[in-house]
């Protein structure tokens, strides 16, 4: 049997494209890994962009314990700068919110299944044949929704090759009352020499700490728990307040390696609709992985929508072309501030500039931004 579309993943791009599309009436089958919706290596930082987008979903955010950004701290070393943000944004767990999605979806039509390993993905003619569990799905549509990495050989990411990035990830709880009124409505970067992270907290009573390393700075701590941590907490405080001062929620942290920083797809296929990080990995300082995660999802949906009853390959070009555009206005601006700041040189320096230029925080926040989206067309509107 041929699904009209399949959207394989389940996170906020391919949750969001299945919800605009059965909203809309048009058949989709969801395909999502994970048996239940599970934390993420990810900041979960939603910027105002998304904010704007969840509201008109009506996303219940007193029920996910988000909490509110306004404030942006910045350290290295022991040198501490703070800003009021030019904008307001907000921070939910990523398990609250693609469960949420994924409830959204399957409440407006769509057919969501989950624990479905897809194996490969192979073209055969004019449909895409995904081999699921033993078993094989045909879709006309496909809707790439799988993360920073794809299925097997089937749409290959243009990796940088100067440098191998891990991202890792931990959540605490029992955060200490002066360190939860530390972080309240404020989230705090910090630098080090092979990367940079982020401090939030994204419940009342969770915090998650992310980090880029490069992998030569994380190779002597990877087989410790915390190990990098401690290491950095000699020279970052902050850390050192977060480690005394909370309760590890997980066993081990979530890695990921091999990241693809600056792929942006520029070659649109027959029928294939590439979403979220499959699409466009964003440096992750920018904060606007998740915005455009949706972003790109509800573009699919529309563009997907016209490619069912057209076969000439024009809607996966205009999608192409409308979501790089949308990309490029942060990777033109990010990409080299993103290298920049696994400088220690570079950091410091621009530690002094924020202090004697404190414009230029609002000024480079802006330049990083992706635009606003929350009047996007109807997806009805567009089939």
């Amino acid at each position: 049997m041929t699904d009209p579309v399949i959207v394989l993943g389940g996170g906020p791009a391919g949750a969001t494209a299945a919800l605009a599309l059965a909203r809309a009436g048009f058949p989709c089958h969801l395909l999502e890994r994970s048996a239940a919706p599970d934390d993420k290596v990810c900041g979960e930082f939603l910027s105002p962009e998304a904010v704007a987008f969840l509201d008109g979903l009506d996303f219940p955010w007193d029920r996910a314990e988000a909490v509110p950004i306004r404030n942006l701290r910045l350290h290295q070393g022991r040198r501490t700068l703070s800003f009021a943000l030019p904008f307001e944004g907000r921070t939910v767990g990523r398990r609250t919110l693609d469960a949420w999605l994924q409830r959204a979806a399957s409440r407006a039509g769509a057919t969501v299944e989950r624990d479905v390993h897809v194996r490969s993905i192979a073209r055969v003619q004019e449909r895409f044949l995904l081999d699921a569990d033993s078993s094989l799905r045909e879709a006309k549509i496909l809707v790439l929704a799988t993360g920073k990495h794809g299925v097997g050989t089937f749409h290959p990411r243009q990796t940088r090759r100067d440098r191998s990035l891990i991202g890792w990830k931990m959540n605490f709880h029992r955060i200490g009352r002066s360190l939860s009124q530390d972080l309240a409505s404020t989230l705090a970067l910090f630098f080090f020499r092979g990367g940079y992270g982020g401090v939030v907290r994204t419940g009342q009573d969770v915090l998650t700490i992310s980090l880029l390393i490069r992998s030569t700075a994380f190779k002597q701590h990877r087989h410790f728990r915390l190990g990098f941590l401690h290491a950095l907490a000699d020279e970052c405080p902050m850390l050192k307040d977060v480690l005394s001062q909370t309760e590890p929620l997980w066993s081990q942290p979530k890695t990921i390696s091999n990241l693809p920083y600056g792929h942006c797809d520029d070659a649109a296929q027959s029928g294939l609709f590439p979403v979220g990080d499959q699409f466009a990995v964003l440096p992750s300082f920018t904060g606007t992985g998740i915005a455009f995660a949706m972003l790109s999802g509800h573009l699919a949906a529309t563009y997907a929508a016209r490619a069912m009853p057209c076969t000439d390959g024009s809607c996966e070009q205009r999608y192409t072309d409308e979501a790089r555009a949308k990309a490029a206005l942060v990777l033109r601006h990010a990409m080299r501030l993103h290298d920049l700041l696994q400088r220690p040189f570079f950091t410091a320096f621009a530690m002094v500039a924020l202090r004697l230029i404190p414009p230029l925080l609002p000024f480079v926040a802006r330049r990083t931004r992706l635009a606003s989206f929350p009047q996007l067309p109807r997806v009805a509107d567009a089939a």
